[in-house]
């Protein structure tokens, strides 16, 4: 199976949620997309003065990225959410 066909289960969770955000993805998917629907399905949004991204073994999971290369060679992913309070912002 190709990267481009291999599923990846994601679990993001995220500290003031009752449940954790699952979903499938195609390796090529990018983190960006993961972090978008991820968002919705907290029903968080970015207002300008809070940053969101995700974290994966402890580092920030680039947007950039695509999920097969945060994974690499495991089935499963878990990433968490996190904010970041922008200094400035009003």
């Amino acid at each position: 199976m190709s990267e481009k066909t291999h599923k990846i289960k994601v679990t993001v969770t995220f500290a003031v949620a009752d449940r954790p955000f699952h979903q499938e993805y195609i390796g090529t998917v990018q983190i960006a997309t993961v972090l978008a629907d991820a968002m919705v399905a907290f029903a968080v949004a970015s207002d300008g003065t809070t940053r969101y991204y995700l974290m994966h073994d402890g580092d920030e999971a680039p947007g950039d990225k695509t999920v097969g290369e945060v994974a690499g060679h495991a089935h499963a992913l878990h990433l968490k959410l996190r904010t970041e309070l922008i200094q400035g912002a009003s």
